[in-house]
C-alpha cells in the first residue's frame, strides 16, 4: 500500500508546483506591466491557457481556503468609520441590485433563445448571474443541456475577472492603489486569529464565500475596535493572489476546445449583456447615492463573491461594500432559481 500511495502523492505535489509556478509567472508578467490586479489576473490567465492546452493543473481546496482566509484577514483593515457611513445608502443600492439581477436573467434568456436558438431551460439557467452550486443542482434535474449551462456559468466567472480590471484600467475614477502599513507581529497574530474565527463561524452558518467573507468580518471587527492596525506583508498577499488566481483559472479544467467553441459565442454574448446591464444600474445607483461608480459596478457585476471581493481589495475599493452586495445577490438568487425554473424539470423529477 505504501508503494501505491507514494507515486500518487508525488504526482499531486508536482501538479501543484506546476500550477503555482505557471500562475506566478503569469502574475509577475502582468504586474510588471502595471496591469490592475496583475498578480490575480495574470495567474488566472496563465493557468487557464495551460489548462486549455491540456495541462493537468489543480489547486487543492484546502490551500485555496487558506489563501482566502489570509486575504480576508488583510481586507479587514478596510473597515473604517467611512464604511459604516455608507450603510445608510444600502437600501437604495440593494433595491437597484435586485432589479438589475431580474433584468439580467430576462435579457440573457431572450438573447440565448432568440439569437442562438437555445432551449428555454438551458437559456434560463445559463442566464442566472451567480449561485453556481444551486444552478447546477437544478440543471441536473432539468431538461436543459448540462454542458451548455456548466460552460456558460464557468466562463462567466473567468470573463468577469479578466474584463473588469481591463475596463477599470481606462476608468478615470479608479483611485491609485495605496500601500497600507504592514501590521506588527502581534497584530498579525490577532487579526489572523480573528479571521479564522470569523471564517469558521460563517462556514457553520453556511454564508456564501464563508472563508473570505468570514475572515474579512472577523479581522474587520478587531480593526474597527482599534485593537489592531495594518495589513498582511506584501509577500503573503502576493502568494495568496497567485493561489486564488490559479484556482479560478482551473475552472476550465476538463473542458474541451470543441465544446468551448460551440458554446463560447452565445455564452460570451450573454455575459457581456449582463455586464452592460450591471453598468447601467450601477450608474443609476451612483447618481442617486453619490457612491463611486466603479465601486458600485463591481458590487453589481455578476461574478463570484470571492473573486469580486478580492478585485475590490486589490483595486483600492471597499471590499466590505462589494462582498455584502454579492452575498445578498447570491441569497436572492438561491431563492429565485427554483421559481425561475418551475415546471421545467425532467418528467421523472
Amino acid at each position: 500500500m505504501v508503494t501505491i500511495l507514494k507515486p500518487v502523492g508525488w504526482r499531486s505535489t508536482r501538479r501543484l508546483v506546476e500550477t503555482l509556478a505557471c500562475g506566478a509567472a503569469g502574475g509577475a508578467l502582468l504586474e510588471s506591466g502595471g496591469f490592475p490586479a496583475g498578480w490575480l489576473c495574470g495567474s488566472m490567465a496563465a493557468v487557464m491557457i495551460a489548462v486549455l492546452c491540456r495541462r493537468d493543473l489543480k489547486v487543492p481546496e484546502r490551500l485555496r481556503g487558506v489563501a482566502f482566509v489570509f486575504l480576508g484577514a488583510s481586507m479587514g483593515s478596510s473597515l473604517t468609520p467611512d464604511t459604516f457611513a455608507k450603510i445608510q445608502t444600502w437600501p437604495v443600492s440593494i433595491t437597484l441590485l435586485m432589479l438589475s439581477v431580474i433584468a439580467t436573467m430576462v435579457v440573457g434568456t431572450q438573447y440565448l433563445m432568440r439569437r442562438h436558438c437555445w432551449d428555454i431551460v438551458s437559456a434560463r439557467l445559463s442566464s442566472v448571474p451567480g449561485a453556481l452550486s444551486a444552478v447546477l443542482a437544478i440543471a441536473a434535474d432539468s431538461r436543459g443541456d448540462l454542458g451548455k449551462i456548466t460552460v456558460s456559468q464557468g466562463l462567466r466567472q473567468v470573463v468577469l475577472v479578466c474584463m473588469v480590471p481591463v475596463m477599470l484600467y481606462f476608468s478615470p475614477e479608479l483611485a491609485p492603489v495605496t500601500k497600507a502599513a504592514v501590521a506588527s507581529l502581534l497584530d498579525l497574530v490577532l487579526m489572523t486569529g480573528a479571521g479564522i474565527a470569523g471564517a469558521a463561524l460563517c462556514t457553520l452558518v453556511r454564508i456564501p464565500g464563508a472563508l473570505l467573507v468570514g475572515a474579512l468580518l472577523g479581522s474587520g471587527l478587531v480593526h474597527a475596535m482599534g485593537l489592531v492596525s495594518g495589513t498582511m506583508p506584501p509577500i503573503v498577499l502576493i502568494i495568496a493572489y497567485v493561489v486564488a488566481g490559479s484556482s479560478i483559472g482551473t475552472r476550465l479544467r476538463g473542458m474541451s476546445l470543441s465544446a468551448l467553441k460551440a458554446i463560447c459565442i452565445p455564452a460570451i454574448g450573454s455575459i457581456f449583456a449582463a455586464i452592460i446591464i450591471a453598468a447601467l444600474f450601477a450608474a443609476l445607483t451612483a447618481s442617486l447615492t453619490g457612491l463611486p461608480f466603479v465601486e458600485v459596478w463591481l458590487a453589481f457585476a455578476p461574478g463570484g463573491v470571492e473573486s469580486m471581493t478580492i478585485l475590490a481589495f486589490v483595486l483600492n475599493l471597499d471590499p466590505s461594500f462589494v462582498s455584502s452586495h454579492h452575498i445578498i445577490r447570491l441569497i436572492a438568487l438561491m431563492l429565485l432559481s427554483p421559481l425561475w425554473t418551475m415546471g421545467l424539470q425532467k418528467p421523472s423529477a
